[in-house]
């Protein structure tokens, strides 16, 4: 591996001091003394190939001709993702140094996007981790997470619950720490959007967002930072968006709550034994401590400005609060623009 680049990214992000030589696009920066568990350098760029990398397949998700990803552990006794027309990612065997190879013709800012997400998501599994896709926001001393595939909703509701006076923790990859009550690392700070969601960044009062577009055409929403890190994790919601004008927030039995969690883990296709043990342990360890609900909303925009209200209550009532010191004071809600949107609650 070739050394990082002097003026190398630093970012603390899900627990890892990340070093890169592009820049990562987040702010949790962290000094040159603490030593990296990562770094990331440019590879050559390659060629598109649809082809299955050469090693046993850890992680194989999507089909021809809608292929997304695959791991491999290499006969070269390291790692190789590749997401197909996009990138390579090579990692050595001690899962400490990275070497991007973009897809010919490639938006060079889709490097920091696989960085960010999948290849720290994967880095984060290989190393016996809990990652869920999900979103997560700190609301007074603890953490609350939104989690479902992409387009449920989970960044629209963490989106709302910031211009509400919350703090983003993570965004996508939420890695959690198995305990007596599990905690969460802060990650990624853009909330990233569907376009129809651009509108969130009115409901911020100005100059406490920023709004850009990413590299695969995402919006991101960038809210103050402040969140604290190792935040005791008091509930997870499953976004259930409705044009009804349903507001309930369901409570999911043990049993229904673990198949929750195991259906929504950052990186889908697992057939690697001991990443499968992993992951029902730590989903049963998960679902016998933190609250799991599905969060009927009603969906807009405009979104009704009792909906963030309804989800501080019911985190109010989590048992893990009972186990939570008064660490932090909560951040003093802006409130959110009021609408005329009906619907029973």
């Amino acid at each position: 591996m070739s050394p990082v680049h002097p003026l190398a990214d630093r970012q603390l992000l899900y627990g890892l001091t990340v070093a890169s030589a592009f820049k990562l696009h987040q702010d949790r920066p962290i000094g040159p003394e603490v030593p990296a568990d990562v770094t990331i350098v440019d590879g050559p760029h390659m060629p598109y190939t649809e082809q299955t990398p050469a090693g046993d397949v850890l992680l194989d998700f999507g089909a021809s001709p809608d292929r997304w990803y695959t791991a491999v552990r290499t006969p070269e006794a390291g790692y190789l993702m590749r997401v197909y027309s996009v990138c390579d990612m090579v990692i050595t065997a001690d899962l400490q140094h990275v070497r991007l190879h973009m897809v010919e013709g490639t938006d060079p800012g889709m490097r920091s996007v696989m960085a960010t997400g999948a290849l720290l998501a994967l880095l984060l599994y290989l190393r016996g981790q809990a990652v869920l896709h999900a979103s997560a926001v700190q609301v007074g001393a603890a953490a609350l997470g939104f989690m479902g595939y992409s387009g449920m909703g989970k960044s629209t509701l963490a989106a709302l619950m910031c211009a509400d006076g919350a703090r983003v923790i993570t965004d996508d990859v939420l890695p959690i720490t198995p305990a007596t009550v599990p905690r969460v690392r802060l990650g990624a700070t853009g909330l990233r959007l569907r376009p129809g969601a651009r509108e969130l960044a009115a409901n911020f009062a100005a100059g406490t967002a920023q709004h850009c577009v990413s590299a695969d055409e995402r919006h991101v929403l960038i809210p103050q930072s402040g969140a604290h890190d190792e935040l005791p994790l008091a509930a997870l919601l499953v976004p259930a968006p409705n044009r009804q004008g349903r507001l309930e927030l369901q409570p999911l039995p043990q049993k229904d709550a673990l198949l929750a969690i195991l259906k929504f883990p950052r990186l889908m296709g697992w057939c690697d034994h001991q990443v499968q043990t992993d992951m029902f342990h730590h989903a049963a360890a998960l679902a016998a401590t933190v609250p799991v609900f599905i969060a009927h909303v009603p969906w807009g925009p405009p979104f009704r400005g009792d909906v963030t209200e309804r989800i501080r209550q019911t985190m109010t009532h989590s048992p893990v609060m009972s186990l939570v010191p008064a660490r932090a004071a909560p951040p003093q809600p802006t409130g959110l623009i009021p609408t005329t949107s009906e619907g029973p609650s």
